[in-house]
């Protein structure tokens, strides 16, 4: 009976001594011996530790750099904006250690005073995109090692040896980059990891092979000289890629080359260049003295124009401005529908007798206007009225060969020949339709292209102006 009364009272002890502990515990503070990532925040409030958290979180950011090696060079990247560390939650998971329940913060508070309490929340890298960046900033995304795959072009086939050039691995480097940010390992160097580049080296390869079939044609530069075609070079990348992948640093690896020859050859230009007629058309030209210096004047600056394909003659361009210092006299001429005596006067005969020629040559008609009232020297719908810096005549070259205008003045007549190269039989017809004007001082004509085959057959019909005049 002695003996339990003994334990008893001991047990009465204890109970009163723990009950003391509980209700001693300070439930606004975290307990003594607590520590988030090696930070002792024993004793704090949960706003103070928080805010010392905080401070050591930026203070990890700032310094979270790795230096990375690739082909003997380092490369710092700052990963600091891409990196999260929960410090918060880490500082309310310290605070509720022993504030749980009543009972509990006795247990809680002796475990503090002999183990202590550690938390550890490694950071971690989140953001890939801001990873990304940081990466590229570094120049690292920029390194590879220098193009080792060698190339030759033999019998129409290109021989690659399989060099082992590498380029960065981005997404193991970033695998990599976790790992060392969950082991605080901040100091050691990390090897990049590397793939290959023999893709990237493959296009290289194409950039500098590949080539646009290219026909002979007439140096501008070199007083129209006739150049060299140029054979189209081609392969197929994506097999080739696919070969290269297959094989093993050292093997040679041969692409069949397609070959693709221009349409013209030097040869083929230097034999029908210009051979061929593809229009001739004429006017009469009437006048004062002063009209046809003019008209002279114009023809001359306008003869011998050599269009290479795909060129666009200006007559503007070609003729300049008119005036008394470029050699030019006031002739008879039309403003708003007014005669007027105007410097150039007579000059439209000559862009009207191209246009009609253009026509009948099936040139593309780029620019072209109608005048105030039906020309004296060709029909309606066939003129084109030119003006300085106003109104100005122009078509393209839309043949394969380069053509030559032949503006020929003498003897009272104006002839327009365009030469070239013919590469079919088509023949041009040009038709002109009046049409039922909308009032009865006005002319309103249509211009259509027919084109025929050699069998006579319509190829197609084109429309190429609407002119209305002042009767």
């Amino acid at each position: 009976m002695k003996r339990f009364a003994v334990f008893l009272t001991i047990l009465l002890l204890c109970a009163g001594g723990y009950t003391i502990l509980c209700a001693t515990t300070d439930t606004s503070r975290i307990l003594p011996n607590t520590a988030v990532n090696d930070i002792d925040v024993g004793g704090m409030s949960l706003e103070e530790a928080l805010a010392v958290l905080k401070n050591d979180a930026d203070i990890r950011s700032e310094a979270s750099e790795f230096i990375v090696s690739f082909e003997n060079e380092s490369y710092t990247i700052a990963i600091g904006d891409a990196l999260k560390l929960d410090y918060e939650s880490a500082a309310k998971e310290a605070y509720k250690i022993g504030h749980s329940g009543f009972f509990s913060r006795g247990l809680a508070k002796l475990a503090s005073y002999f183990t202590g309490n550690h938390i550890d929340t490694p950071p971690v890298l989140e953001d890939t995109e801001t990873l990304h960046s940081r990466i590229e900033a570094s120049g690292l995304l920029s390194a590879a090692t220098p193009v080792k795959n060698t190339y030759k072009v033999e019998n129409e086939k290109l021989v690659i040896t399989v060099g082992s050039a590498r380029k960065p691995d981005e997404k193991k480097l970033i695998k990599k980059l976790k790992i060392a940010v969950q082991t605080k390992d901040f100091q050691n160097t990390i090897s990049c990891p590397t793939l290959s580049n023999d893709r990237e080296n493959l296009e290289k390869i194409y950039q500098e092979i590949h080539t646009e079939p290219v026909n002979s044609t007439l140096d501008r530069d070199n007083n129209y000289a006739i150049t060299e075609a140029v054979t189209g070079i081609d392969f197929d990348i994506v097999n080739a890629g696919k070969l290269l992948s297959e094989s093993e640093t050292g093997d040679t690896v041969k692409i069949d080359l397609i070959c693709t020859q221009p349409e013209i050859s030097a040869q083929n230009l230097r034999d029908r260049l210009f051979v061929d007629n593809l229009s001739t058309y004429t006017t009469k030209v009437t006048g004062r003295s002063n009209r046809l210096t003019n008209v002279k004047l114009a023809a001359q600056r306008c003869n011998s124009k050599i269009l290479l394909s795909g060129d666009e003659f200006s007559f503007n361009g070609a003729v300049g401005e008119q005036n008394a210092e470029t050699g030019f006299k006031t002739a008879g001429a039309t403003l708003n529908g007014k005669p007027v005596q105007a410097y150039g006067g007579g000059i439209c005969q000559v862009s009207s007798t191209i246009f009609a020629a253009a026509l009948f040559a099936n040139l593309e008609i780029v620019e072209r206007w109608e005048h105030d009232y039906v020309s004296s020297y060709i029909a309606a719908g066939l003129d084109a009225a030119v003006a300085w810096n106003e109104l100005d005549f122009r078509i393209a070259n839309n043949t394969s060969y380069p053509i030559i205008l032949d503006v020929i003045y003498a003897d009272g007549y104006l002839t327009v020949t365009i030469r070239g190269t013919k590469t079919d039989d088509a023949s041009v017809k040009i038709q002109t339709e009046t049409l039922d004007s909308s009032t009865a001082d006005t002319l309103e004509v249509d211009t259509y292209r027919k084109v025929y085959t050699k069998d006579k057959g319509l190829m197609f019909v084109e429309k190429i102006a609407h002119s209305t005049y002042a009767r």
